[in-house]
């Protein structure tokens, strides 16, 4: 009968090998998971102590000492995060542009006539801009607002609702970018009627007459 074989390691061999083996440190991977949602949820309450200044002053008088009183914060931790308010309004316009994405994508599921989906495309534009005039100031520089680099490609990364339903009523596979700007120049032209304050009171007037507009815009494509 074969007898079991013994292997004896040297103690000395065996410590060495134990310390050659990294284990995770459990704990300091936890502190760093904390500290990352610690900056983001400081960046977010920075963010939104923004827009809510923004809301109740108007853009001229927000101001990174206003906001760290909103927020408790040091000035120099909100540096930390944006190096100066312009940093600050361009975080703001990729959010803005990224809600009104969201916005008009799910606008778009309302209808399978490309018709009534451009129609329901200016109402949740329109809509959108009013429930949140502070991002909306920002993505276009309005209301005292001074970002000087907007993105350019700020319009198309938000639209790609607009250019689909165009594509099904113009039938071609070319560029159709004069028929989405011509949609969005009507989209914000009746929203900046009301929001510049010359006719705030005819709201209900210029938002029919951009729903109007925008269907017989995009009747005549077919």
């Amino acid at each position: 009968m074969a007898q079991p074989i013994s292997i004896c390691i040297p103690l000395k061999l065996f410590a060495n090998l134990h310390n050659t083996v990294k284990i995770p440190d459990m704990e300091q991977t936890s502190h760093k998971a904390r500290r990352q949602r610690e900056i983001e949820t400081q960046r977010e309450a920075i963010l939104e102590a923004t827009r809510q200044l923004a809301r109740q002053n108007g853009w001229p008088k927000v101001s990174i000492r206003k906001i760290a009183d909103i927020v408790q914060y040091t000035p120099p931790l909100i540096y930390e995060h944006f190096k100066n308010k312009e940093a600050l309004l361009i975080e703001l316009e990729a959010v803005g542009f990224g809600k009104l994405r969201r916005t008009l994508d799910e606008a778009r599921q309302r209808s399978g006539d490309p018709v009534l989906q451009l129609v329901a495309l200016a109402e949740a534009y329109w809509e959108w801009a009013f429930a949140h005039a502070e991002l909306y100031q920002v993505m276009f520089n309005l209301e005292g607002v001074q970002a000087t680099s907007p993105r350019e490609t700020a319009l198309r990364e938000a639209g790609p609702a607009v250019t689909e339903t165009l594509r099904q009523l113009v039938l071609f596979s070319g560029p159709l970018d004069e028929l989405f700007f011509n949609w969005w120049a009507m989209c914000h032209g009746h929203v900046c009627l009301i929001m510049s304050g010359h006719l705030q009171g005819h709201r209900s007037a210029i938002r029919q007459a951009l729903l109007s507009g925008t269907e017989r815009f995009a009747q005549g494509l077919r």
